[in-house]
């Protein structure tokens, strides 16, 4: 009896996977993952898009600050002339940068040393120490007096925070950010860092003799 021919893609019933249907199912395997990394990669990029987007609109619009540095506020760049009493601001003025400015320290006394162990705690909180040396006797009987020019009022608020008691006074002649520190008897100690005020605030101006 002659046997008929069995199917060579069949082996007893059962089919038989060839090598050209392996190679279909492993590229439709191959497109699937490549599909669903490119799905992975769009929307983590999507994302980003998104968080830079929203993070400059609250930049542009002032509720995101980027950076430590303060942000100047009113009266930080205007010269004296555009300020109401400019011996004596009424405008607010931000903290600033110790390293950004130059600070000479006076002693009106006749303690010694003075001058140079305050200078000394300043140059510690980052403040840049231009000289030390004596002079404004006047002002001896004060706790301490902060001078500055048109252009040094926020500098002169940042010196302030340093002295508990000092007290503002303008001297139209000093140009730029220095700033003029005259200890009097009435000065013990620089304020506690950790106390530190770093605020917008205004100056707190000498009394009007």
């Amino acid at each position: 009896m002659m046997h008929e021919r069995e199917d060579p893609a069949t082996l007893r019933g059962a089919h038989i996977v060839g090598e050209r249907e392996l190679s279909f199912v492993s590229s439709a395997q191959a497109k699937r993952t490549a599909r669903r990394r490119q799905n992975v990669i769009f929307s983590i990029m999507a994302i980003a898009v998104l968080v830079a987007f929203i993070a400059a609109t609250l930049s542009f619009t002032g509720v995101l600050k980027i950076g430590g540095r303060p942000t100047p506020v009113q009266a930080d760049e205007q010269p004296a002339e555009q300020i109401a009493n400019p011996a004596c601001p009424t405008s607010i003025f931000t903290y600033q940068d110790p390293a950004s400015f130059k600070v000479r320290v006076l002693n009106t006394t006749t303690i010694s040393g003075l001058a140079g162990r305050t200078a000394e705690a300043l140059k510690k909180r980052g403040f840049q120490i231009s000289a030390t040396t004596s002079g404004l006797d006047r002002y001896e009987d004060k706790v301490a007096v902060v001078l500055a020019g048109p252009q040094g009022y926020a500098q002169a608020l940042t010196i302030q925070r340093q002295v508990p008691g000092s007290e503002f006074v303008y001297d139209e002649m000093m140009y730029g950010t220095e700033v003029d520190l005259a200890l009097g008897t009435g000065f013990e100690h620089l304020v506690k860092e950790r106390k530190l005020d770093t605020a917008p605030g205004t100056l707190e101006c000498i009394a009007q003799q």
